[in-house]
């Protein structure tokens, strides 16, 4: 018998007994559907039948725009690039410009609060990368 393909999707469902396993063979790809960016799958968990987007919980979920469009947006904003000059080189809003920028921050914050998630560092050590970053800071 075949085996099916593992996508490397975790299942969204926490209802779900694999919720959030991931390379277990527990999801499907059950269709696809175009975007600006290209071809995106729907798959759907074996165990809750919950159907997702591949790009749920990403910064590019349900967008109307290409994906190298807001890319290149938010990579103007690091080497601060102001609005006005991003929204007209790029043809958007200043407003769509700031959406995206809030949607890609709220999934860095997202990010930040699971990675650093019962971090076992004492007072003292914090205190002391704090001051590394005063120093480095200042030195600039």
């Amino acid at each position: 018998m075949r085996k099916p393909k593992d996508w490397g999707q975790p299942c969204p469902n926490p209802q779900c007994t694999h919720y959030r396993r991931m390379q277990q063979g527990n999801v499907s790809a059950i269709a696809t559907y175009l975007t600006q960016s290209g071809k995106r799958r729907i798959f759907r968990g074996h165990t809750c039948e919950t159907p997702f987007s591949e790009t749920r919980d990403t910064v590019f979920f349900a967008l109307r725009t290409s994906e190298d469009t807001v890319m290149m947006a938010l990579k103007m904003l690091l080497v601060r690039v102001d609005l006005a000059g991003i929204s007209f080189v790029l043809g958007v809003t200043e407003e769509t410009v700031l959406a995206w920028l809030r949607r890609a921050a709220s999934q860095a914050e997202a990010i930040h609060q699971h990675l650093l998630r019962n971090l076992p560092v004492t007072q003292v050590q914090l205190d002391e990368m704090w001051n590394f970053i005063v120093r480095r800071v200042g030195a600039m």
